[in-house]
């Protein structure tokens, strides 16, 4: 081959080779859904725009590898006739994020069942009882749902919840292949991920507490406890923070940020777009972290269950957390109300502490905050009980570290335990290292910036409060004990502001991954984790977790996702045209350049006509890391 052709077939390779690396896994993928009547059949077309008189639509943005994070919105069809009835609107909006996520829900399902179910030899048996109770438990919404709804406006949005769960199922199975294939009854342990926990000691009372050592109690409510929570009142009562780090195994850290949008043609819910963060197949948070257009704010942490007796009244003939989580954010119209609808059909699974925050007592400009306009509810097994926390909050803060607060829940829960060897720190609700932290240092957080670090913090080897434990911090790193080490941690975390949600900025500020404020950066492949490896199955998830802080301004279809450090930090289209076309021009330059380079090498070696080999070394310059990243 003739060097001159050599050159410009290897060059319009490099220049292919480029413009794949920076679109190659970025798509920003816009999807419609449509339904016949007639045919009972469902069509899903990728286009360019959002057909507005489609079933559904959906925009999709893959950007999790570059940031943490994919970004999913979908939306119901919105205008005010009756062209298609709930039921198909909802199950549309599922059946496209099943089509969209099929690729991640698989990896998180895979990943959730390894590192679940490992430690059991008969997993047969444990997967009949522990999916069993999931489908007996749908079977018992979908029953009771169609049999209420006309009359019954929650039972009505249960129906609704169902035939999205439906749609999302079916969407999944319409493009997995056949290995890829999932039951409905495994499927729908990805929708309801935070009872798992509480359902598995329900039904294999895999735990007997009344025997258990104080460091047995210690480390059992550790890998139960699943989030930190602030509520900041600044200092000049100008604005306020609410924020929230997830507690998870890192196993489980494909995420996806969504927006939903679903307005029913009776007009019977008070929000119709909620913005959450969130995992593969499932319809709720299963962090609770939410934001509804009806101007609450929604947050929970779990509280762990110590006591053998409580766990017996678990039953599947109930409303699991994530469907009540959903009902009350779509139903109600103050956080007083909220709490109110939550307490409906109680599982007593995923108990925890839910901190719901009504925008609309708030007026930051005459610093005015009204009673209720904080409202906590505490749940157990067969009861919950409600505080308005209002006057804590307008002290300075609210803190939730996982320990009950209110007395009757703190001791029907088995708080404090008394064990042969004293009682355990994480029992104590003024005496737990976070406890102390939030006391010490809440006050102090007077800025978005005081926020991230404080949400983030992590200092276990200088803090005497954290008793040299990694995990006795705001956000905790199991992965960094010095033994017994757990991939478990803080896995993210974000934050709402009040002031800016209150002047019509939708932002909602989030980060990926387990804190590197002061630790090391956290990365699978060089990880101290005591486990089993063949448990830490992290399929489909990022290896190294080093990203910066973004904030996404979440009107529907209309995202933009910027970087908080002043850097591009995830995928926008355009910018990888921009960047595309600046790599191509480089690089038709650089050929032209060396065209010509060799047009005067062989005027000056006329006597040389066979070449007898030719190299080529190509030097493609590594972009600042942050600057590569893309905007969505």
């Amino acid at each position: 081959m003739k060097i001159d052709n050599f050159l410009i077939i290897f060059g319009f390779f490099l220049i292919f080779k480029k413009v794949n690396s920076l679109t190659e896994g970025n798509e920003n993928i816009i999807m419609n859904f449509y339904y016949s009547e007639t045919n009972n059949t469902c069509i899903t077309n990728i286009s360019d725009i959002i057909d507005e008189n489609a079933v559904a639509s959906a925009v999709y943005n893959k950007t999790y590898e570059e940031i943490g994070w994919d970004y999913l919105a979908i939306s119901s069809y919105q205008k005010t006739d009756d062209k298609y009835n709930d039921s198909i609107k909802a199950y549309g909006m599922g059946y496209l994020e099943g089509v969209l996520t099929k690729n991640r829900i698989f990896s998180h399902y895979t990943n959730f069942k390894t590192y679940f179910l490992y430690e059991y030899n008969n997993i047969e048996f444990v997967k009949q009882m522990f999916f069993g109770f999931y489908q007996k438990n749908f079977e018992y919404m979908e029953k009771k749902s169609l049999e209420n709804m006309d009359h019954n406006i929650t039972w009505e949005h249960v129906h609704y919840i169902c035939q999205q769960l439906k749609g999302l199922y079916d969407g999944y199975k319409s493009v997995a292949d056949s290995q890829e294939q999932i039951e409905f009854s495994e499927f729908l342990i990805l929708a309801g991920t935070a009872d798992a926990l509480d359902i598995k000691q329900h039904l294999l009372k895999s735990q007997n507490f009344n025997q258990m050592t104080k460091e047995e109690i210690d480390r059992y409510i550790l890998l139960n406890s699943r989030c930190s929570a602030l509520i900041r009142l600044a200092n000049d009562s100008s604005d306020i923070w609410f924020g929230h780090n997830t507690w998870n195994y890192y196993v489980l850290m494909i995420r996806i940020f969504k927006e939903y949008r679903f307005k029913t043609n009776k007009g019977s819910e008070k929000s119709k777009t909620t913005v959450f963060s969130s995992y593969p197949g499932a319809l709720s948070s299963i962090d609770e972290f939410y934001y509804l257009d009806s101007n609450l704010l929604v947050m929970g942490t779990s509280n762990t269950v110590i006591n053998d007796e409580l766990y017996k009244l678990i039953t599947h003939e109930s409303l699991l957390v994530w469907v009540r989580q959903i009902l009350a954010n779509r139903l109600a119209s103050s956080a007083e109300n909220w709490t109110e609808l939550f307490k409906i059909e109680n599982s007593g699974t995923n108990n925890a502490q839910i901190m719901v925050l009504d925008m609309n007592k708030i007026n930051l400009e005459d610093k005015k905050i009204e009673n209720k306009t904080l409202m906590i509810i505490e749940q157990i097994p067969k009861y919950t009980e409600t505080v308005d926390a209002t006057n804590y909050l307008l002290e300075g803060y609210w803190p939730s570290f996982n320990i009950p607060f209110t007395n009757k829940i703190y001791s029907d829960s088995g708080y404090p335990v008394e064990t042969n060897n004293g009682i355990p720190e994480n029992t104590r609700y003024t005496q737990s290292p976070r406890a102390k932290i939030f006391k010490r240092d809440s006050k102090k957080v007077n800025s978005q910036e005081d926020f991230k670090k404080f949400i983030r913090y992590n200092d276990y080897m200088n803090d005497a409060f954290s008793n040299n434990s990694a995990s006795g911090s705001i956000a905790g790193r199991s992965d960094l004990l010095s033994k017994n080490s757990v991939c478990y941690g803080a896995i993210d975390a974000k934050y709402f502001s009040v002031k800016e949600l209150l002047e019509g900025k939708l932002i909602a500020h989030i980060i990926s991954g387990p804190t590197n404020d002061i630790q090391k950066t956290f990365s699978f492949s060089n990880n101290t984790c005591s486990e089993n490896k063949e448990k830490l199955s992290h399929i489909g998830v990022n290896d190294v977790w080093n990203f910066p802080w973004i904030h996404y301004n979440f009107q529907l279809f209309n995202n933009n996702i910027t970087s908080e450090d002043n850097s591009p930090s995830a995928k926008n289209p355009l910018m990888y045209f921009v960047f595309a076309g600046i790599g191509v021009i480089l690089l038709i330059i650089v050929i032209i350049v060396i065209y010509f380079l060799y047009q005067n090498m062989k005027s000056y070696n006329k006597l040389n006509k066979d070449i007898n080999s030719t190299s080529f070394k190509g030097n493609l310059v590594n972009e600042d890391e942050e600057s590569d990243k893309s905007l969505a």
